[in-house]
């Protein structure tokens, strides 16, 4: 600990050596302020200046590009060296004349932030409090940083709003809850509240990096420098479905135990793991980058073919297509001969697909959302597609519950050719309209009811699933498409 508390005082000393200094008695725009002292502290260590000659602008909105520029100056990054033209250019809206550009550069190649999809990172959109968390729990756990808790903090036990708290920052705004660096505010009725899409102002970001400097304990770990990455393939093609292992060879060989982060410009063509396993999802083409902290990358580029589903497939071509064979009854597909369903050999052929969705906020607003389910291996490709032409539909449908694959039972779900969505407003009732599962259906009157005529249902008729509303027993399932029609 002795060594870590040293290293941190010689962070800061580096800092303030580094950055001009900027004193906050300029701004004549603090005068009672709430956060005057947190915005003092702050400026005074050179991790923000201000919006003008005299002026801080404490109440407006920290951008994107604005919070990453902070968190790179609070690590002391090099901003000449992130600069250089051997560095990548990963984002398509960042300008490397930007102030902005080096941080967001450094920050892609240690595994802190990811982009809003794509190509692009949205620098001038305003933070939310999910994504600053997110961002701020990447940079201590990549970095390998500690926080020391402040014994002074009011740590609440849990955020009333959890459940609006997008899937992908759940954890990470757990952790700021622990270490205390986001604490929440009390609501009417007296519940702490996190308010994950709300933005964040310049004020509030101030008081969270006050808070994370003064706990923070740098750590002191080292890696050997990478100097040459390289990929074992540059050009790969891809069926819908099919995966590709990529290893890079790091030189020297000394630092092959270096960090490094993966990232593809399409999420919609193709993913990729943190190990470099990458699953081809969707058609046309995308790049897959590897990087290392300090820059260093490298990039092979995925063409995936054409395979998909359509409303025009007979049963024996859809059997063909999911399962290479006809059979029966698609649902006993895995049932051995004893008649056991076998669970092991289903999931071995079950990818999982993370897919765009639109959702609304506590605030009433439409964003985006990513959700990730399980479906046969065969069909991955095609449900991409189909959630990404619901993506950019005229609808905009919000989506907050997706199932895909699932043990137990008999039904297309257990053959990973099935999908629910939003079963609470979607239910599955019996032929008098009693609910079974869900509580109720009601299009045009819950947004995340799905109407019969609506684009939801239009767009996965086109690639061949059909929805559970028109079973011929008379039973009603209005959250279920199923490739098979089952």
């Amino acid at each position: 600990m002795k060594n870590r508390l040293i290293s941190l005082l010689l962070a800061a000393v580096m800092l303030l050596a580094a950055i001009p200094t900027v004193r906050a008695s300029q701004f004549t725009d603090l005068n009672g302020h709430w956060a005057t002292d947190y915005i003092e502290q702050v400026v005074s260590l050179g991790l923000f200046g201000g919006t003008g000659a005299t002026t801080f602008s404490p109440d407006e909105s920290m951008t994107r590009g604005m919070f990453v520029t902070v968190l790179g100056r609070l690590q002391n990054v090099d901003k000449d060296y992130w600069s250089s033209s051997a560095m990548p250019k990963i984002f398509q809206d960042v300008s490397s004349d930007s102030y902005y550009a080096p941080y967001i550069c450094w920050a892609v190649c240690n595994g802190i932030v990811n982009g809003t999809g794509g190509k692009t990172f949205s620098p001038e959109e305003s933070i939310t409090r999910e994504q600053m968390a997110k961002m701020v729990a990447f940079y201590l756990q990549r970095l390998g940083h500690g926080v020391i808790p402040d014994s002074d903090s009011v740590i609440p036990r849990s955020f009333a709003d959890e459940g609006s708290i997008s899937s992908w920052a759940l954890e990470s705004v757990d952790l700021l809850r622990v270490l205390g660096l986001m604490n929440g505010s009390e609501g009417a009725d007296g519940r702490i509240y996190f308010q994950p899409q709300k933005t964040l102002t310049r004020a509030e970001c101030a008081t969270v990096f006050c808070r994370l400097y003064q706990s923070l304990v740098f750590s002191d770990a080292q890696q050997a420098s990478v100097e040459q990455l390289e990929l074992n393939q540059s050009d790969v093609s891809l069926l819908p479905g099919a995966t590709c292992t990529l290893t890079a060879k790091i030189t020297p060989s000394q630092a092959s135990g270096a960090r490094l982060v993966w990232r593809t410009s399409n999420e919609q063509v193709v993913t990729v793991s943190d190990t470099g396993v990458v699953t081809c999802v969707g058609i046309g083409t995308a790049d897959v980058s590897v990087y290392a902290s300090n820059g260093k990358f490298a990039t092979c580029r995925f063409t995936c073919n054409a395979n998909l589903a359509s409303a025009n497939e007979t049963y024996n071509e859809k059997c063909i297509r999911v399962f290479g064979r006809v059979v029966d009854d698609p649902r006993l597909v895995y049932t051995t001969s004893d008649g056991a369903f076998d669970y092991a050999a289903a999931a071995a052929d079950m990818v999982s697909i993370t897919v765009r969705v639109w959702d609304i906020g506590s605030n009433g607003t439409k964003y985006t959302n990513r959700m990730t389910l399980k479906v046969h291996k065969n069909l991955a490709a095609t449900v991409a597609c189909i959630f990404e032409d619901i993506y950019n539909g005229q609808e905009k449908f919000p989506i907050h519950a997706l199932g895909g694959y699932s043990q137990g039972g008999k039904s297309e779900h257990t053959i990973g050719c099935a999908i629910d969505i939003n079963p609470n407003e979607n239910y599955y009732c019996d032929p008098s309209g009693n609910a079974i599962v869900g509580d109720h259906w009601l299009p045009g009157t819950d947004p995340y009811s799905i109407p019969l005529d609506g684009e939801v249902a239009k767009i996965f008729a086109r690639y061949g699933f059909k929805q559970g509303a028109y079973w011929n027993s008379g039973y009603r399932d209005y959250m279920h498409f199923s490739y098979f029609g089952t």
